[in-house]
């Protein structure tokens, strides 16, 4: 799968947006983070390594007004991810024609479940579904191998298929 990730910038793809930088930790790992003003820091999340200058993880959380709906799908179509927030998911085996069967899934949110697919060892996508209404709302996508190996255990220890 070729994903236009490495050189992801939010300020190649958002232009009517302020685009800020803060340190932050993520997955466990030191680095700097690109956020858009004037929505929760969390929701839009491009994430750097400390001293990397490729992207390692961007994180699109929530996403559900027509504004960020806006935001984040043109940041998924640059990437190359064939899907859209907002978009109705009724069969999650249409998503894993795409990307093979998940590596875990978790329900530990409100109203969603988070369905986690490692492509290769240096890709993992995870997609958040809302249950209420079957919709696109979540995708973290991660293209760097020390990320994926801190965040995978702790996902796969929730995964619920193991608590049946």
């Amino acid at each position: 799968m070729k994903l236009e990730l490495k050189t992801l910038s939010f300020k190649k793809v958002i232009y009517n947006y302020n685009i800020y930088e803060q340190e932050i930790e993520y997955g466990g790992v030191l680095g700097q983070a690109e956020m858009i003003c004037g929505f929760f820091s969390h929701k839009f999340v491009c994430f750097r390594k400390e001293n990397c200058q490729e992207t390692a993880a961007v994180c699109l959380y929530e996403i559900e007004t027509k504004r960020e709906r806006h935001i984040g799908n043109a940041i998924l179509r640059y990437i190359g991810i064939p899907l859209k927030f907002g978009d109705k998911i009724d069969n999650v085996k249409e998503i894993e024609k795409m990307y093979g069967p998940p590596i875990a899934i978790d329900d530990c949110w409100v109203d969603m479940l988070l369905y986690d697919y490692l492509i290769s060892p240096d890709i993992l996508i995870s997609i958040g579904i809302r249950i209420s209404n079957n919709k696109l709302v979540n995708m973290e996508i991660i293209n760097d191998s020390e990320l994926i190996s801190e965040i995978i255990d702790v996902r796969r220890k929730w995964d619920i298929r193991k608590n049946c």
